[in-house]
């Protein structure tokens, strides 16, 4: 029986056991300083470009897409362009956009429920904070002409 137990390592451990490898450390030395296995160790280099290119929060240890990947890339990329004119997102108004969104690829059976909304921003690390300052002055009728665009 083998005494060492898995180990699962958090994104950011994994970009450094990259950057150490690549910095030109021996693998061996390597799998011994983060406690891995070599066998781990090549899974790790062998994804390096998905790991590398990540946008998943860093202290994650696995990364899960969820069950409507274009769907949510195409909430990600309204979400950043709200924020960027500073206008003001809910989960009411982030639920009734993922269900347009979700009509117009014709995706069936998706419901937008407190669940699934839940799940994605903890994917994507999306939160609701209070907007305050000269942002908190935008006009909150024109939400729901967001939601139409």
């Amino acid at each position: 029986m083998n005494p060492r137990k898995n180990k699962c390592l958090s994104i950011s451990e994994k970009k450094r056991v990259i950057q150490a490898v690549e910095d030109g450390q021996y693998k061996k030395d390597v799998a011994k300083q983060f406690g891995i296995l070599p066998s781990t160790l090549s899974m790790i280099l062998k994804k390096k470009d998905y790991i590398t290119g990540s946008a998943f929060i860093a202290n994650r240890k696995r990364s899960r897409q969820g069950d409507f990947p274009r769907l949510e890339e195409c909430l990600i990329k309204w979400i950043h362009q709200c924020r960027g004119q500073n206008l003001p997102i809910g989960g009411l108004m982030l639920k009734e956009k993922a269900k347009s969104i979700a009509q117009s690829f014709g995706i069936e059976g998706f419901a937008a429920s407190e669940g699934w909304l839940s799940n994605f921003k903890n994917r994507h690390g999306i939160t609701f904070n209070k907007i305050c300052g000269e942002s908190d002055s935008v006009d909150h009728t024109t939400n729901i002409e967001i939601i139409s665009k």
